[in-house]
């Protein structure tokens, strides 16, 4: 397992907000990125497309999600998305009901959100139906004992069916475990920009600080 892609979750008030921390250098084109348009102020159609288009003609690698409990919203968004073929699109396994050709611009990464009882193989087999480029669980762990169980099938399922995983540790106290994870097994993780977009959100230099103790040791 070498080091994760490290994807730094983003979010502004609209479009002008987020091309001023590029062009002032605050954001690296060469950096990759999380953009977390559902916590955008502007969510217009018009918004939306400006910040594709940026990211697009400057080659910048993204995963674009919208998280909503409007389902027209969901669709219209989404589809946008599509149509402008934003990289990797992350959309809730819940809210999915599109033809998997659909995605023949963009990479799909189908997610599951949630807790520390979740049967991880359950979920794995659910994904499998749809054939996803990239696995997303994100998980709140309360139990240590329970996360390095689902590290382990995890980690099996992985080498078995041969995909591309994000396993994300949620939780306040659990920023340590977003670092066993992909350490060990995630190939992803998301870092924080300035605030946190989701609790315990690391810093990409603290990933890269321990990600370099875990090469040393290993």
């Amino acid at each position: 397992m070498g080091i994760p892609d490290i994807f730094i979750s983003i979010y502004f008030k609209e479009f002008n907000e987020m091309k001023n921390a590029f062009d002032k250098n605050s954001l690296s084109f060469k950096s990759k990125y999380e953009i977390r348009y559902d916590l955008f102020e502007d969510k217009s159609k018009e918004n939306l497309i400006k910040i594709l288009n940026f990211l697009n003609e400057n080659n910048v690698l993204y995963i674009f999600t919208f998280r909503s409990n409007n389902n027209i919203e969901l669709n219209n968004v989404y589809d946008t998305a599509i149509k402008n073929n934003a990289p990797i699109i992350d959309i809730d396994i819940n809210s999915f009901n599109y033809n998997r050709d659909t995605f023949k611009n963009s990479r799909l990464m189908l997610s599951h959100h949630g807790n520390n009882n979740d049967d991880v193989i359950k979920i794995l087999n659910r994904f499998i139906a749809i054939n996803p480029d990239i696995y997303k669980i994100a998980l709140t762990y309360t139990d240590n004992e329970k996360f390095i169980d689902d590290l382990d099938k995890i980690s099996r399922f992985k080498s078995k069916y041969k995909i591309k995983i994000a396993f994300i540790p949620m939780g306040e106290n659990n920023s340590f475990l977003r670092i066993v994870s992909g350490g060990l097994v995630s190939d992803i993780v998301y870092a924080k920009y300035i605030e946190n977009t989701a609790p315990g959100q690391l810093s990409v230099d603290d990933y890269n600080n321990m990600f370099k103790t875990f090469i040393k040791i290993s």
